[in-house]
């Protein structure tokens, strides 16, 4: 079922599909109000709002024609923006785009008020002499909104294809998942592989595969955990969520006393907390995000793009975002309340691995510009301000890596020793 809602919420199907219901259920209880109610209901309403059949049908034609030219441009644009996020930035980013509220509410806003107009314009009977209607009223009102909406939709392209603004916006989703993460690692206690064996050993174990191909795309540990209560057993997860994985693949290992056979209702209700999709999500996993953040700034290093300064942004907040993962420790996590038997062991991220496939590709494509170095540089040392001794030494060694790549690639005395000074920098900081 959660799997289902997140799949609604993320859909570009949502807005517009409430936003057309709300249209046809006004349609409806207008024509109501004015084939039932227009008498009573013109002691309320001011009698400019009330219109013949005839000029009312006029009208929603008008409004009808307005709503389905709007949405033709919108479709439109929408296109034109997908293709360039794309092209100039990565296609990981285009579901930003489209999941964007502003973007789906607009979608339904000019789709609603068509169906508003068609189907208002089907039950005006435009026969009756003498009848007068407000549903022209009503719509002229809806169009009003609609070129708000428009305008609306219209500023958010605007920002949406600014390089800088979808960084922002995606640095921002990135530390809002992370700091989820911390507090997620705050609530529990982090082991060292030594301890977890020792937690484990002499059980009885029985291994889960993954029940499908795809990308881990969330866990749902809450449930897990009083799964593990109940059964009385340890949940020990072998994969984080973002990893590729197969049937073939073990994804966990559940540990238990007794030498009985594992229960299976048990064993099937923990195969449901696990999603696996075709594609990475970013509800559990800041990892993706990252990578978005990675994807444009090597797409600014590509040749046909040459922005230098994009990638060099880009380091600087991916420096910012790894500086919140820097104090966390390599080990297992363990989740579970109190002293009670039964809980969950899940391996914490390894910020080895974060970093370099972090740095990895732009460092590489970017090698032969002493800015892109320097910025990478100094990206590392923002990640160390709040690093604990063990990271410190990784991001140290990263650092060393780098700079001894760059002996060999021919620079000039100038630009080796701004090279050599951010590198000292960075070691002595």
């Amino acid at each position: 079922m959660k799997k289902i809602i997140n799949r609604i919420k993320t859909s570009i199907w949502l807005y517009p599909v409430i936003y057309s219901l709300f249209a046809l259920i006004l349609s409806i209880g207008v024509t109501l109000i004015d084939k039932a109610y227009a008498d009573e209901m013109s002691n309320y309403l001011n009698d400019l709002l009330y219109t013949s059949s005839s000029l009312a049908r006029t009208v929603l034609g008008i409004v009808a024609n307005a709503f389905i030219t709007i949405a033709i441009f919108t479709f439109s644009t929408t296109m034109v923006v997908l293709t360039m996020y794309s092209s100039q930035f990565t296609p990981r980013v285009v579901e930003n785009f489209l999941n964007n509220e502003v973007t789906m509410k607009s979608f339904g806003v000019f789709l609603s008020g068509f169906i508003y107009a068609i189907t208002s314009l089907l039950f005006t009977n435009a026969g009756e002499e003498g009848n007068v209607v407000i549903a022209a009223s009503v719509g002229v009102i809806y169009v009003i909104v609609g070129l708000v909406y428009f305008l609306v939709f219209i500023q958010s392209v605007s920002n949406h294809i600014q390089a800088n603004d979808l960084i922002s916006r995606l640095h921002k989703e990135a530390l809002q998942k992370i700091r989820q993460y911390g507090d997620f690692i705050k609530e529990s206690e982090i082991i060292s592989e030594f301890k977890m064996q020792e937690i484990i050993d002499n059980k009885n174990y029985v291994d889960v595969f993954g029940h499908s191909d795809g990308y881990i795309q969330e866990v749902d540990y809450k449930i897990l955990q009083r799964i593990a209560k109940n059964s009385n057993c340890i949940v020990c997860f072998k994969k984080v969520v973002g990893q590729f994985i197969t049937t073939e693949t073990r994804i966990l290992t559940i540990y238990y006393e007794g030498h009985d056979e594992f229960d299976k209702d048990a064993l099937d209700k923990i195969n449901e907390c696990i999603s696996v999709g075709n594609k990475k999500t970013q509800n559990q996993d800041f990892s993706f995000t990252i990578q978005k953040i990675v994807e444009i700034a090597v797409k600014a290093l590509s040749p046909g793009i040459n922005d230098p300064n994009t990638a060099i942004h880009c380091l600087k907040i991916i420096g910012v975002l790894l500086r919140d993962l820097a104090d966390i420790e390599k080990g297992y996590v363990i989740l579970k309340e109190k002293e009670e038997y039964g809980f969950i062991i899940s391996e914490a991220y390894d910020f080895k691995i974060l970093l370099y496939d972090t740095y990895s590709q732009i460092m590489f494509y970017g090698q032969s510009d002493v800015s892109i170095v320097i910025a990478g540089l100094k990206s590392l040392r923002f990640a160390r301000d709040k690093a604990t001794r063990s990271n410190i030494e990784i991001i140290d060694d990263y650092a060393k890596h780098l700079f001894e790549k760059q002996a060999d690639k021919g620079y000039s005395e100038l630009e080796y020793s701004k090279i050599l000074n951010e590198y000292n920098d960075l070691i002595n900081y």
